[in-house]
């Protein structure tokens, strides 16, 4: 009986109910002006603190190649950190994590690739060697 109640009440309230009225626009609205896109911008230096809060909220590699060393850089970081414990299954899973990653001598190599071959580009050099300083 209280069911039936409720679904009528229900049903009553829907029907009852209708949206506001909305006066109609007075006039259409103008486009808001395309600024024109600058020129990009470099890459600012980045202290690995900084590093550690934009990545680890991250889920997902970045596509970027260098923001992909950074993000792996601070993942490896946290994996890295967490093995010592007294759980064989998870050691085991860190231990994946590790490989999947591509952590230590791997990333370490990957960094000084990609240093040598964009040597020219300071902002890039700075950001590897806050990952090359952090993992050494």
């Amino acid at each position: 009986m209280s069911r039936t109640f409720v679904v009528a009440l229900t049903a009553l309230t829907l029907v009852a109910c209708k949206p506001a009225d909305q006066p109609p626009p007075a006039e259409p609205a103008a486009p808001a002006p395309v600024a024109p896109a600058s020129a990009p911008q470099p890459l600012a230096p980045m202290s690995w603190k900084a590093m550690q809060d934009r990545y680890q909220q991250v889920d997902v590699e970045p596509a970027d190649p260098l923001e992909a060393l950074e993000y792996r850089a601070v993942t490896c970081a946290y994996f890295s950190s967490e093995i010592g414990g007294d759980n064989p299954e998870r050691e085991q899973f860190l231990n994946a994590q590790i490989d999947k990653h591509r952590c230590e001598d791997a990333l370490t190599a990957e960094v000084r690739a990609m240093r040598a071959a964009r040597s020219d580009e300071s902002d890039v050099v700075a950001r590897l060697d806050t990952i090359l300083a952090a993992n050494e």
